[in-house]
C-alpha cells in the first residue's frame, strides 16, 4: 500500500451518513484505472476489471466512514451541541473540523467534565473562533486531520477504516500478483460505523464465492494481538463465527497471521448472513492503537503483510468444502 495513498483518504472528511469525499476519490482513483466503476446510491460504490474470469470472484469490502459528530442544536454563530455517530468517548477537549454545505471550519470540541456519566446520546458542546452563518441541524464534524509517519508507526485519526479505502485504491496497479487467476470486486460501504446499511445494500448488489472484509481491530495483551505481527483473522465476534475447520485451513498458511476472538463489536461481515447470503465472509483486520481517536496507530509491516494474507485466507477457504 503507497502511504501517500494512505495519507490522501486519511485526510478526507467523511462520517456516517456522508461518505461522499471518500467515495467520490476512489471513483475518481477506479475510473482513472480504466476500472468498471458503480455508485449504489449513497450506500456503496464498486470496481473491477472488464475482464471476467471462469473462476472464483472474490469481493474486497471497505467501510468509507469513520465516527464523528453531527450537529444537534445551534446554540449561537460560535457555539454547537453536537452528539457522537459511532463508537466516539472523548474524554479531553480536542480539534474537529465542521463540514457545512458551503464551508469547512475549525471547531473545539469540549469533553464531558470528568465526574459526568456521559453516554453517546448526550450532546457535547464545541466552539468556533469565529462566527459561522453557514451552520445548519444535521451537519457533520469529524476529528481534525494529523499525520505522523516512521519506519515503525503511522499516526492519523480515520486509520479505521481508510486503510482499507487505500489498499482497494490502488489494488488493481499494485496488488495484481495476489490471486491473479480469480475476479476480483472492490467496494466501499456507508454506515458501517452505526448501522450497517451500506453493507446490508451491497450484499444484494453484488455475487461473490468469498467477502474478505477489510477493517482494523485492536492490540490485546492477553490475545498476544500486537502491532507488527501481522493482520489478524477475527475467528469470532458479533458478526463472524468461523469453524474450527476454516481456521485450521487458514493457520497452514505460511504468512504472518494473529488470531482474535470477542463476543462484542464486528464489521461489515454480519451484512451476507443477515441478508440471507450464503457466501463466507470473514473479515482479515490491521491492529491499531487508539481506535476511533484524533491519533490512531498502526505499524507499516502489517499494511505491508495484508494482501499476502489475504491471499492465503482466499486460497484456504475457496479450496475448501469447509463453508
Amino acid at each position: 500500500m503507497k502511504h501517500e495513498t494512505l495519507k490522501q483518504f486519511c485526510s478526507l472528511h467523511s462520517t456516517p451518513g456522508d461518505e461522499t469525499e471518500v467515495f467520490d476519490a476512489l471513483l475518481n482513483r477506479w475510473e482513472a484505472q480504466g476500472l468498471e466503476t458503480k455508485r449504489i446510491g449513497h450506500y456503496a460504490v464498486i470496481a473491477q476489471s472488464g475482464a471476467r474470469k471462469k473462476a472464483d470472484t472474490v469481493l474486497l469490502l471497505a467501510h468509507a466512514d469513520s465516527p464523528g459528530f453531527i450537529v444537534q442544536s445551534i446554540l449561537s454563530p460560535t457555539k454547537l451541541e453536537v452528539v457522537a455517530l459511532g463508537g466516539v468517548h472523548p474524554t479531553h477537549d480536542a480539534d474537529l473540523i465542521l463540514k457545512t454545505s458551503q464551508e469547512k471550519v475549525p471547531v473545539r470540541l469540549h469533553a464531558p467534565e470528568a465526574e459526568v456519566a456521559w453516554t453517546r446520546t448526550m450532546p457535547l458542546t464545541v466552539t468556533l473562533e469565529t462566527p459561522c452563518h453557514t451552520v445548519q441541524k444535521g451537519d457533520r464534524l469529524c476529528w481534525a486531520f494529523n499525520w505522523e509517519e516512521s519506519d515503525t508507526e503511522i499516526a492519523s485519526p480515520f486509520l479505521d477504516n481508510r486503510i482499507g479505502c487505500a489498499l482497494i485504491a490502488d489494488w488493481f496497479e499494485d496488488c495484481t500478483a495476489y490471486f491473479p487467476e480469480m475476479n476480483v470486486i472492490l467496494a466501499a460501504s456507508a454506515m458501517e460505523e452505526v448501522n450497517g446499511f451500506g453493507a446490508n445494500v451491497l450484499a444484494q448488489a453484488v455475487k461473490a464465492d468469498l467477502v474478505l472484509v477489510l477493517d482494523i481491530t485492536y492490540t490485546d495483551a492477553k490475545q498476544n494481538i500486537a502491532l507488527g505481527k501481522g493482520p489478524v483473522i477475527t475467528l469470532s465476534d458479533a458478526s463472524v463465527l468461523l469453524s474450527t475447520a476454516i481456521r485450521d485451513r487458514i493457520l497452514t498458511a505460511n504468512v504472518p497471521l494473529q488470531t482474535e476472538v470477542y463476543n462484542y463489536s464486528g464489521t461489515d461481515a454480519r451484512a451476507f448472513p443477515a441478508q440471507g447470503i450464503p457466501t463466507p465472509a470473514v473479515p482479515v483486520l490491521i491492529p491499531t492503537e487508539g481506535n476511533h481517536s484524533p491519533r490512531e496507530i498502526l505499524h507499516p509491516a502489517d499494511l505491508k503483510a495484508w494482501p499476502a494474507a489475504l491471499e492465503a485466507v482466499a486460497r484456504a477457504i475457496l479450496s475448501s468444502n469447509a463453508h
